[in-house]
């Protein structure tokens, strides 16, 4: 067995991927790029709190500090992914395929919802009320009902597969060695 660096610990992780801020080069451990993901999460749900604390808590109360905090973590999120991928040898592009199929399967189920809020808009029926009798009636609501289901059933279907591929590449040992993406960050230094 080759002897290897300890796990890097959840402030490591965090400073690596704030001082690589937009550094795609190199590579990322696992334990690195799940330190990230969990401060990410922890940091948001904190900052939808205060969110709601602030703006009250009803559902079109206005956030503020979690989607600033998105823009502001998406490109040191986006190079930490690619940086994982590259410790097992994979191209960091995968996550634009990944990310690109997933918005494509989306793409029928939102504009299902988007042709409803135009239909009930253009009836002058609230979009709230539209799978009421005096909207779409029983045969539309059969009909967006279907539409919706189908919509979300095939979003999910392309969707379920590509987020199981991506955990299992964000989970596996990275390769030992040096590979064409830099040298292995677990190695000792000689």
């Amino acid at each position: 067995m080759t002897e290897s660096k300890p796990m890097v610990t959840f402030p490591e992780a965090i400073k690596s991927s704030l001082r690589q801020y937009i550094g795609f080069s190199g590579r990322a451990t696992r334990a690195e790029y799940w330190w990230w993901v969990l401060g990410v999460v922890v940091v948001s749900i904190l900052l939808s709190i205060l969110d709601s604390i602030i703006f009250g808590f009803e559902v079109d109360s206005p956030s503020v500090f979690q989607p600033i905090f998105g823009l502001a973590i998406l490109l040191p999120g986006m190079a930490v992914t690619a940086r994982r991928l590259h410790d097992i040898g994979q191209t960091g592009w995968w996550q634009l395929v990944w990310h690109s199929i997933a918005l494509v399967a989306w793409i029928p189920l939102v504009s299902a919802f988007i042709t409803l809020a135009i239909v009930s808009e253009a009836g002058g029926v609230a979009f709230d009320t539209i799978w009421g009798s005096a909207g779409l009636g029983e045969a539309g609501i059969l009909l967006a009902l279907v539409m919706v289901i189908a919509s979300l059933a095939s979003a999910l279907v392309v969707t379920i597969p590509l987020v199981i591929w991506a955990v299992y590449w964000l989970t596996r040992l990275g390769q030992t060695g040096p590979n064409q993406y830099g040298a292995d960050p677990r190695a000792l230094d000689s």
